[in-house]
């Protein structure tokens, strides 16, 4: 069975990025999490949060150089 939740770490080494600026964007709440333990302890980011979290915060850039908002 697939795991549903993985924790900052293992999303840190899946997508190659250190964890500490995964636990910025949970402790930023602008990457979905949950927290599996009382007083915001020991998040859980569930599958697929990272490729929602990219495809709302990317910005596409134009030929000439200059960035377009697609929101």
């Amino acid at each position: 069975m697939p795991k549903v939740l993985e924790t900052p770490k293992e999303l840190a080494n899946r997508i190659g990025l250190p964890v500490t600026n995964i636990r910025y964007l949970i402790r930023e709440e602008m990457l979905e999490h949950v927290f599996t333990a009382p007083g915001k302890r020991n998040p859980k980011i569930p599958k697929g949060s990272w490729e929602k979290y990219v495809s709302q915060f990317s910005v596409k850039a134009q030929a000439d150089g200059r960035f377009i908002d697609e929101a």
